[in-house]
Order: structure tokens, then C-alpha cells, then sequence
């Protein structure tokens, strides 16, 4: 029987759409692409947001569709459904197996109950993962759920608390990866900062990122590290080691203090312009991606030109920007002074329009460096850009999906997974351009 999955919301929940495949080999299923021509269609749902939830539904309802044709069997996991699943059983009837975001590894067991027939026993371990990212990259997930009681968000409630995985684990996984080839190794948590803390009594990512560069990575890449956990220790490792990137993902979410307090978050204003101070202290290279909530209940117009302010001097490489989504069962859901949609939509096209013009200036500072790139595939060939750049990848202050990328002119054929050092030559307002020197291991013939 064949198997195909609809994998939604953040790199995170993509890591569980990974392990699903392996599970779904695991047990004999075949993996295909396309759900129209699947037995059994997956769908790993978002709830993250409104309009995550809102993504998530309409994938389910197109897929229910599916059971009129080909489709024998729907399951749907994930937190769409730790949330909602009362209200999704009663409204979509089609699905025949609903999962969590906490038991989606039964998903083998369950489907063998269905199709006795055609399900097998595992009798093998394969890895325990089916990457659907690039061959090489790859996410790495160190921790599960969340201890931070933000008033904004529901991932405790849909994740539970946080659980992070055994050190020597996460290793094994690592070397397995390195076997397959991944060149860049990216390191997930909803708070990465805090890792091992439940396990050994105290945070242990420093002893966990030197363990990791004992492997043969090119890059090992941190993602979502909370403010008030990077010290200086950590600064000074991460510019210190090759292999780690000076690279910092730091989920600020605002800068008015009234505002902070208001979203459950410890840090202040005086916090946060320190820490960055710290930062570029440590390492001026630094490259530095945040996230802000515009229109969270009781932001004034006062405190949301506080916000501008900031992010206009804070110069900041790259810049996620959200319109608050009033979530239920989170504690902002009842605060006094929401915002009217209107004005939070008038909010983030204010803010997105001055990180552009903060974006173009920032990006002029790698102009004329010579750079360690990593090829990440052919440009587009609709690309206006390709004829001149057939090429493009990423330095070491760019993560995949989220930032932008150098295209890379060249005359020798080259492909996804080169490493080359290319001087930057140009740039716009989120992308570099860039000439390829030399390459540098070319080939990763591991």
C-alpha cells in the first residue's frame, strides 16, 4: 500500500513529518508523493496561529476528498489536533485515525489494526527518520515541548512540557547524518537554550555543541535561543569554533517593557540592547534573527513607535514580523485593550516596510568579503537572475528557509552540497550575489 504525507507548520513539526515516513516504512508502506494516488494520506497539522489553523483545515477537507477516489484511510495528527480535536471529529467524519502531536508514533501500530493484510511487523530499525529536506542539510531536534508560560502562545498546551533528548541520543542521530551526507546540521527546540536542564540539572547546550564538533559537519547552526540564556560563554564558543555558526536566533518578540511584561516574558528593553551589545562585543560577524508581535493587547501607538525605533538602530540581519493572533486557552486571550484587526494589519505593513529599508542598508556590510558558501541548488531558470547566477547557496549567517541566499556566478558546473568561497559582489534587500573563486571540497564523497 501506498502512503503519502502532507507535512504543515514549522520546521519542528516537519522532524515528526520525518519520523512518520520512517514508521511508515517501518511497517511496510510504501512513500509516495502525490496523495491523489496514495492508500493512505497523512496530514501533520499547524496550530500554531489563526492562520496556521486555518491552513491546516483546508488541507484536511482537500484530502477527505481523496476517500471518494482512491483514498482508504485518513489520519490527521499533530497540534492542530492536541487542540481541537473534539471540535475536528465532530466537523470532518472522513478522517479515520486522529493522532497527536504526543502519540503520532503509534501511527504504525494503528494502521497495522486497519490493514492486517498488507501492514507488516517491524523487523528492522531503519533510521529513524525519512528526511525531506535537502540531502545536504538537515534539521536535528534536541528537545521536545516548552516550560515558558508566554501569555501569546499555546505550545506548552499542544506540546506539553519540556523533555529534552538524552546527549549521547541526539549524538548517535548526528552521526547518522554525517553517514548520509548533510553538511550543515541545524539545531531545534522551542528553546534551545534551556536543553538538558531537565536532565542534568542544569543547561548543558555548550557541552552538547562541543560534542557535536567533534563531527565531521561543516556547519552546526543553533535555532531559537532565548535571550535571558545566551552569556557570554556561549558568545565566545560559538565565534571561537569553525564549525559553529555565529549565528543567533533570538525570539525578542518586542521592546516596550509594558508590553513585555504583558507577554510573560522576563527580559526588558535594557536587557535586550545589552545583550546585543554583548553580542557584537564578542564578535562583530555575529548575524542576529529575531521575531516581534505587533498589536498585542494594550500595545499603544506610543509603544509601537518604540518598537520602530528599536528596529531601525538595532540593525538586525534578519527579521520575522507577526500581527498578534488572539489564541484561546492562552492567558492573552483575556487581557484587556485588544487591538482591532485593522490596526494590527496597519502595524505590520508599517513595520515590514521600514526592515526593508533597514534590510537593503544591513546587507550592504558583507559587500566585498570573501565568504564560505554552500551550494543549496540551480537558480530558477525563470529567474530573471539566472543567465548571470545559475547558481545559489547560502553563508554561514544565512539559515535555509528563513533568510536569504547568495547567487553565485561560475563557469565550472557545480551542484547542490558544494562548498566554494566566492566573493560578494552585490546585493538587494534580503539576497547577496556573489563570484565563485575556488571550491573547496567540492564534492562531498563521504
Amino acid at each position: 500500500m501506498k502512503a503519502a504525507l502532507c507535512s504543515l507548520g514549522c520546521a519542528k513539526n516537519l522532524v515528526d513529518s520525518e519520523r512518520i515516513m520512517a514508521i511508515l516504512k517501518e511497517y511496510g508502506f510504501a512513500l509516495c508523493d502525490d496523495p491523489a494516488a496514495a492508500d493512505i494520506v497523512i496530514v501533520n497539522t499547524c496550530g500554531f496561529i489563526a492562520a496556521a489553523k486555518e491552513e491546516s483545515v483546508d488541507a484536511i477537507i482537500r484530502c477527505a476528498a481523496l476517500k471518494e477516489k482512491n483514498c482508504r484511510c485518513l489520519v490527521v495528527t499533530g497540534c492542530l489536533v492536541q487542540k481541537y480535536r473534539e471540535e475536528l471529529e465532530r466537523e470532518i467524519p472522513e478522517v479515520d485515525i486522529w493522532l497527536t502531536s504526543l502519540n503520532f508514533e503509534t501511527i504504525g501500530a494503528r494502521l497495522r489494526e486497519l490493514f492486517p493484510e498488507t501492514a507488516s511487523r517491524p523487523s528492522y530499525k531503519e533510521f529513524r527518520r525519512v528526511l525531506a529536506t535537502p540531502p545536504h542539510w538537515a534539521y536535528l531536534k534536541i528537545a521536545e515541548g516548552c516550560d515558558n508560560r508566554c501569555t501569546f502562545c499555546a505550545i506548552p498546551e499542544m506540546r506539553g512540557p519540556y523533555v529534552s533528548r538524552p546527549m549521547e541520543e541526539i549524538l548517535a542521530e548526528g552521526e547518522e547524518l554525517v553517514r548520509r551526507g548533510v553538511r550543515e546540521v541545524i539545531l531545534l527546540a522551542q528553546d534551545t537554550t534551556v536543553y538538558g536542564r531537565d536532565l542534568y540539572g542544569e543547561p548543558k547546550l555548550k557541552e552538547l555543541l562541543k560534542a557535536l564538533t567533534k563531527l565531521d559537519f561543516l556547519r552546526i547552526r543553533v535555532l531559537y535561543s532565548y535571550p535571558e540564556r545566551i552569556d557570554r560563554e556561549l558568545l565566545e564558543l560559538m565565534a571561537a569554533e569553525e564549525k559553529l555558526c555565529a549565528y543567533l536566533d533570538i525570539p525578542m518578540q518586542h521592546v516596550n517593557d509594558a508590553v513585555l511584561k504583558a507577554m510573560g516574558r522576563p527580559e526588558r528593553k535594557r536587557k535586550l540592547e545589552a545583550l546585543l551589545a554583548l553580542i557584537r562585543e564578542t564578535d562583530s560577524d555575529f548575524a542576529i534573527r529575531s521575531t516581534f508581535i505587533v498589536g498585542f493587547p494594550g500595545e499603544t501607538e506610543e509603544a509601537f513607535a518604540e518598537l520602530l525605533a528599536f528596529l531601525e538602530e538595532a540593525r538586525l540581519d534578519w527579521v520575522g514580523v507577526f500581527p498578534y493572533s488572539r489564541e484561546e486557552n492562552t492567558a492573552a486571550y483575556d487581557l484587556p485593550d485588544q487591538i482591532d484587526e485593522e490596526t494590527k494589519n496597519r502595524r505590520y505593513d508599517e513595520a515590514m516596510a521600514l526592515l526593508s529599508r533597514c534590510s537593503a542598508r544591513n546587507m550592504e556590510r558583507w559587500l566585498g568579503r570573501e565568504e564560505t558558501v554552500l551550494i543549496d541548488g540551480e537558480t530558477d531558470p525563470d529567474d530573471p537572475q539566472a543567465a548571470a547566477y545559475p547558481y545559489y547557496g547560502r553563508g554561514s549567517f544565512q539559515a535555509p528557509e528563513v533568510d536569504g541566499v547568495i547567487y553565485l556566478s561560475a563557469d565550472g558546473p557545480h551542484q547542490r552540497g558544494d562548498v566554494v568561497q566566492a566573493l560578494i559582489t552585490g546585493s538587494d534587500v534580503y539576497d547577496l550575489t556573489g563570484k565563485i573563486l575556488e571550491e573547496e571540497g567540492k564534492r562531498n564523497e563521504r
